[in-house]
């Protein structure tokens, strides 16, 4: 975020976050979490019921285009653009609590990523404004997180990037809107199968993601107690 020197390396170990601060940052995560998995399994149903929820569940490229059509463009920048700020705020949290932790250890086991890693701490540290506009996604502020950026230079670009993204997928959603509109069609006269194929497929994915997140905790773990003090 501005030079390379501002913010610690995301592979060096990193200070301890408060008890407080780390709370709020996983219960943000929890939240918005399952907001996210709950508009995706209930799609259907809110995009032809309640477009407005849709947003308020998850306000991603996606569901900004696939409401262009039926809500106005004040309206989603109400929702969508805090949605998205809290969001990337969580993200630069839970960056700042394991951020450097997992990349250490991926680092340990794949050296060669260390050198991949470097690479992009050096990109982030010196385009990482530029990057957090035009790029303004979750990697970069997992990023950001990770090397510490502090707040006050993280959220104002961070937010003109969250800006430039709701614009650029609402109108993105409005040059398809013909297409959009036979979706809504189609889904509303089989509203109820296809939402229940959602809800199926997102509470699949659920627990794969969970299986998958305990293995990934177990081999860190035994990572950890197999290093050398």
């Amino acid at each position: 975020m501005a030079h390379e020197h501002d913010s610690p390396s995301i592979l060096a170990p990193a200070p301890p976050v408060e008890v407080g601060v780390r709370r709020a940052i996983l219960a943000g995560a929890l939240v918005i979490s399952i907001a996210g998995a709950l508009g995706t399994a209930f799609l259907p149903y809110l995009l032809v019921e309640h477009p407005v929820l849709l947003l308020v569940g998850s306000s991603d490229f996606r569901n900004i285009a696939l409401v262009a059509p039926q809500v106005n463009l004040p309206t989603v920048l109400v929702v969508a653009i805090p949605r998205r700020i809290l969001a990337m705020l969580v993200t630069h949290g839970l960056g700042a609590l394991y951020g450097r932790s997992l990349l250490g250890w991926s680092a340990r086991r794949l050296p060669r990523l260390s050198r991949l890693l470097a690479w992009i701490e050096r990109l982030f540290a010196r385009f990482g404004r530029a990057l957090l506009v035009l790029w303004p996604t979750y990697t970069i502020c997992v990023l950001a997180g990770a090397t510490r950026t502090p707040l006050r230079r993280f959220v104002p670009w961070m937010a003109l990037g969250q800006l430039v993204h709701v614009f650029f997928s609402f109108y993105v959603g409005g040059a398809f809107s013909s297409l959009t509109d036979r979706l809504v069609a189609a889904l509303s006269r089989h509203l109820w199968e296809s939402t229940a194929v959602c809800v199926a497929a997102v509470a699949t994915q659920q627990v794969v993601a969970l299986i998958r997140r305990r293995r990934l905790a177990r081999r860190h773990r035994d990572a950890e107690g197999a290093a050398p003090p």
